[in-house]
């Protein structure tokens, strides 16, 4: 319901302000053709949760890597060959995004993905890090199997098996 948005924590920034959520504006934008996302919210809210499409899941899962970086036995980046990237926050939010896609606009999608490895390293110590290429072809780690594998690192960190 509406009325629960009243259960979600509100924060505000050093000199900021709250906004108080207004119930009619909700309903106006459900009425905008909104309501899919009105509906998602009220899901949130309610503490519900979707599963995914396992066709979807698996797809994902199956994404092979096009480079991964790795510092130590942690994985701090990946480039995957459908275009995506994953990577540290602390290693995301040093690249300049904006600069790269005007620099990317027209590379073909394997020069994009090479670039985008080559921003990624200048932000990190060569000496400290293994580079590991598989290019647009051939066997390499999935996105599933690297997802896997951070996860057994996560959790022998925190101490469990």
């Amino acid at each position: 319901m509406i009325d629960d948005l009243a259960l979600v924590p509100r924060y505000a920034l050093n000199g900021g302000s709250l906004i108080p959520v207004n119930p009619g504006r909700v309903r106006l934008a459900d009425e905008a053709g909104m309501s899919s996302f009105v509906e998602e919210m009220k899901r949130v809210l309610a503490g519900a949760r979707e599963i995914p499409d396992p066709v979807l899941h698996a797809k994902s899962r199956a994404v092979q890597a096009h480079t991964v970086i790795r510092q130590g036995d942690q994985v701090v980046a990946a480039i995957w060959r459908d275009g995506q990237s994953q990577m540290s926050n602390a290693l995301g939010s040093r690249l300049d995004w904006s600069t790269m896609e005007r620099r990317t606009g027209g590379m073909t999608d394997a020069q994009r993905r090479d670039y985008i490895a080559q921003e990624i390293m200048k932000h990190l110590d060569k000496a400290a890090v293994k580079i590991e290429r598989y290019g647009e072809t051939g066997p390499s780690p999935t996105r599933g199997a690297i997802d896997d594998e951070q996860a057994r690192i996560n959790l022998k960190a925190r101490g469990g098996r």
